[in-house]
């Protein structure tokens, strides 16, 4: 259940969602061992607000599903460094 958002490039401060918000799973599509995934509670910029850092062989032994289950309560942003391919499933909070 959820909402999907792909995220296809690398690329700094990609918004999921500018509300709260739960993070469910997050997918990656492909194995790069340079990648990065840091993921903030944040809806512009996440470097000070990074709650999930996932980097090197946490993502190549995670390629596939990485299950979350996280509350963020300003919003969810994904900064990718080399990392590219990475699908989101999140819903809003009521």
């Amino acid at each position: 259940y959820g909402t999907l958002k792909y995220l296809a490039l690398l690329g700094a401060n990609q918004v999921v969602t500018a509300n709260p918000a739960i993070l469910h799973r997050i997918i990656v599509g492909v194995d790069i061992l340079a990648g990065e995934i840091e993921v903030s509670d944040h809806a512009s910029d996440g470097d000070a607000n990074v709650l999930i850092h996932l980097t090197g062989n946490t993502l190549m032994s995670s390629h596939g599903t990485v299950e979350v289950g996280a509350h963020f309560n300003k919003g969810i942003t994904l900064d990718l460094t080399n990392q590219s391919k990475v699908t989101v499933v999140w819903s809003p909070t009521m």
